[in-house]
């Protein structure tokens, strides 16, 4: 029943039926209470009914294909005072017709044509103003939707391009270390081979989405981590921990390997001995709450590197959330510490 009355309330021209029916009821007691005929008065409301209803659907064909600038214009003007005037002129004279000698429905008529024509003239002049702001409404709304969209495309545009700019940052190392490992160690190096292939298949694969879930995502860095441990052996210890009911929660997609790419290369490259880089993951109310930690060396992170890991997940996470509070970066007791907050309804947010 409710969502039946928002139809109704959505179409205009049945809202102005429907109101244009309660006008004519309180005129035909109008008409009544002057002491005129029940067959006169139903006449005269139904036949100006009609002409009202038709001339209210003329005008909500113009609108449809005509809107003018201003709500008030010469032409809203003079359709309305044509229209009011056919109206009042065309009732009128049926209603003389159908008078015959009721002479008090026809002195009625002759005294109260100008009042009838001036109601008639505010009520089309209500409609028009009313079709104007709906018209004008569905124009705002319109260049709204192509604004938004285009500032979507513009923002999966962004993402695609920072996507690709964190694949090359780690492949780069992982070649160079294929290319030392060689010589020296040729089943280590055959053996990094095969897992950068594999996943580089599963980034390729993954990069399709906006967002994948906790539980993908570990599996992911599992497979990153593999290609990293051949690398530095056992100079590189991760400790992952992340609560059961989050494993389901959908974040952002390869939002947690350049974070990880990133505390290893100011972790163990900045840092003499075994390294131990910690991600952990909880529910925290509605947000999903993701830390990673990493020894450091504060004059190694000072003199080198851009920083592109993190600005790249803070502009993606801006992007997908339109907010610059879920990334914060704190130090304590040589830890480089990166917070992020994921909220509860992100994969809707996105849209």
């Amino acid at each position: 029943m409710i969502n039946r009355i928002r139809k109704i309330g959505k179409n205009r021209f049945v809202l102005t039926a429907l109101l244009l029916a309660f006008i004519g009821l309180g005129y035909f007691s109008l008409l009544r209470g002057n002491n005129i005929s029940f067959r006169a008065a139903f006449s005269d409301v139904l036949h100006s009914y009609f002409w009202m209803l038709f001339f209210s659907f003329i005008l909500n064909r113009i609108h449809t294909f005509y809107h003018s600038r201003s709500a008030i214009s010469v032409v809203h003007i003079s359709i309305i005072a044509i229209f009011s005037l056919l109206v009042s002129a065309i009732t009128n004279w049926y209603a003389q017709w159908i008078a015959g000698q009721d002479k008090v429905y026809f002195d009625f008529l002759e005294n109260t044509f100008f009042v009838r024509w001036f109601i008639l003239f505010l009520l089309l002049f209500v409609i028009v103003q009313q079709l104007w702001i709906d018209k004008h409404l569905q124009e705002q709304n319109a260049a709204f939707t192509r604004l938004t969209e285009k500032e979507r495309q513009l923002a999966r545009a962004e993402m695609n391009n920072l996507q690709q700019q964190f694949r090359p940052h780690f492949l780069f190392n992982s070649l160079n270390s294929i290319s030392a490992l060689v010589k020296l160690e040729p089943e280590n190096a055959r053996k990094m081979i095969f897992n950068l292939s594999d996943f580089l298949r599963k980034t390729i694969h993954k990069g399709k989405d906006d967002f994948n879930s906790v539980s993908d995502e570990i599996d992911y860095l599992e497979n990153y981590l593999a290609i990293e441990k051949v690398r530095f052996g056992e100079r590189l210890q991760v400790s992952i921990r992340c609560d059961a009911n989050c494993l389901e929660w959908q974040i952002p997609s390869l939002i947690l390997q350049p974070l990880l790419e990133n505390a290893i290369k100011y972790g163990v490259n900045g840092v003499v001995g075994e390294v131990l880089i910690a991600l952990e993951i909880k529910c925290v109310n509605e947000e999903l709450a993701i830390s990673i930690s990493n020894q450091f060396d504060p004059s190694a992170v000072m003199s080198g590197g851009t920083g592109f890991g993190l600005k790249s997940v803070e502009r993606k996470l801006g992007l997908l959330y339109q907010r610059s509070d879920l990334m914060r970066i704190n130090i304590e007791n040589e830890r480089f510490i990166v917070n992020l907050k994921i909220p509860k309804d992100a994969k809707s947010n996105s849209h």
